[in-house]
Order: structure tokens, then sequence, then C-alpha cells
């Protein structure tokens, strides 16, 4: 039993410190923010995570770092856009200066 209480313990404790590992940390680099906003558009190809722009269809998977820019630097953190080099269609992509990106539009 005093096992079992000890892995509770121990688990409840690991789980609270995992909460608190983003507090403190730097903000990202311009660098960084156009490297989440490629990795986004890869998962939008695959997914609809419920950004305005939805699903990405298949020729966004060509996006290359060139098709990637900083549109804005704001006080909170990015505005990054990304232009497919097929449909010259653009995405933008808000990201927080902690790395978490807050939405993706079209510019509409």
């Amino acid at each position: 039993m005093k096992i079992i209480l000890r892995t509770l313990a121990l688990i409840i404790f690991f789980g609270q410190s995992a909460a608190f590992a983003h507090e403190g940390h730097n903000d990202i680099t311009p660098e960084t923010a156009i490297n989440i906003a490629m990795k986004s558009v890869q998962q939008l190809t695959f997914k609809d995570f419920g950004y305005e722009v939805g699903k990405l269809d298949k020729s966004w998977k060509s996006l290359s770092k060139d098709d990637v820019k900083i549109s804005d630097v704001l006080d909170t953190g990015f505005i990054i856009s990304a232009t497919n080099s097929t449909t010259q269609k653009v995405i933008y992509f808000e990201i927080a200066k902690n790395g978490k990106v807050l939405g993706v539009n079209d510019g509409n």
C-alpha cells in the first residue's frame, strides 16, 4: 500500500511540475516563429484544427522556407505570411511570443 501511495504522490508531483514547465521561458525568435508556421502548414494539410482556413489542400505541402515571411512583429508575438507558390494564395499565422499558434486566416 505504501508503494502505491508513493507512486501516486510522485505522479501528482511530476504532473504539477509539467504544468508550470512553460513559465519563465524566453520568447521565441523570428526564425522559430517561421519554423512553427511551416510546421503548422504541413499539419493543416492533414487535418482541420479549427482555424479559419480549415484543412489546406495538398498543394501547400510544397511550401518552402522562401514562401514564409514575417509580416509584422507585435508586442505579443508575430504575424507570419505563407504564400502557396502554386495557387498564389496567402495565409497568415498569429504566433504568440511563447510559440503558440493563436490563429490562422486568409487575411479577409
